[in-house]
């Protein structure tokens, strides 16, 4: 699937979940290794460009949960997504550690706790076409 959306992430080298002072030590790093005014490249002034753009997206909080939900939806554009629900609305099977959800068509969602990493994932159900996302509190 290609992707309209440039992942900042990846231009800053970061995990999706990085802290903001992550993105800020990496950020400084970069700018460093590509400035143009350490080597006359080309492709060092197209990164280095780049590096600024993600820089001022990915600082500010309310521009990053903005751009943190344009890219969830890109990278879930082919799902048939049916609903949004909070873990806390799922059953929990302490045995298991396995969260579930009905879907409509008899089905379930379900996931291991472990694999719950906020802000959200995406399950698939396990009858049918539909998939949830699971908001899961930091």
């Amino acid at each position: 699937m290609e992707s309209n959306v440039i992942n900042f992430y990846e231009i800053l080298q970061c995990d999706r979940n990085a802290s903001a002072e992550e993105l800020k030590r990496s950020y400084q790093r970069l700018v460093l290794t590509f400035h143009p005014d350490k080597k006359i490249t080309s492709n060092n002034h197209e990164s280095f460009l780049n590096i600024q753009k993600a820089w001022s997206v990915l600082r500010d909080p309310h521009s990053r949960k903005q751009y943190d939900a344009l890219l969830s939806c890109e990278e879930h554009k082919e799902l048939l997504l049916y609903d949004t629900v909070s873990v806390l609305d799922m059953d929990y099977d302490n045995s298991s550690s396995i969260y579930s959800y009905q879907c409509r068509c008899g089905g379930n969602y379900s996931v291991c706790a472990s694999e719950l990493k906020p802000p959200e994932i995406v399950i698939e159900c396990d009858e049918c076409s539909f998939s949830i996302q699971v908001i899961v509190p930091t």
